[in-house]
Order: C-alpha cells, then structure tokens, then sequence
C-alpha cells in the first residue's frame, strides 16, 4: 500500500508541475502579444484626399470673394 501512495503522490506532482509550465508558458507568450503594436503609430495619409479637399476649399474661396 505504501509503494501505491509514492506513485500517486509522485503522478500528482508531475502534474502540477506540467500545468505551471502550461501556465508560464502561455503567460510569456501574452505578454509578448503585448510588446508588439498591432496598428502602425500613425495614419496614413491619402495625398491625393488633401489635394483634392484644398481645391475644393480654393473654390469655395473664390466663390466667397466672387472672383472665379
């Protein structure tokens, strides 16, 4: 009965041991999830959008000051 208890006990601490290293393992890999940005830090910038939205903001100027 004695050798029946070691092997349990022995099966119960691999276990545990297999799950914390389960458990860090995962742990490490969402932390370095983290570390890397999922989105550039800044937006993109369309130049034809602007070029189009000054011409646009020209007209309207000149028909305000009733040249064009």
């Amino acid at each position: 009965m004695k050798s029946m208890d070691s092997k349990v006990m022995v099966a119960i601490s691999a276990a545990i041991g297999a799950y914390l290293e389960a458990e860090s393992v995962a742990a490490m890999a969402a932390s370095e999830a983290e570390a890397v940005p999922s989105a550039a830090p800044y937006a993109s910038i369309n130049i034809w959008a602007i070029a189009g939205r000054q011409d646009v903001m020209f007209t309207r100027r000149m028909w305000q000051m009733r040249t064009y």
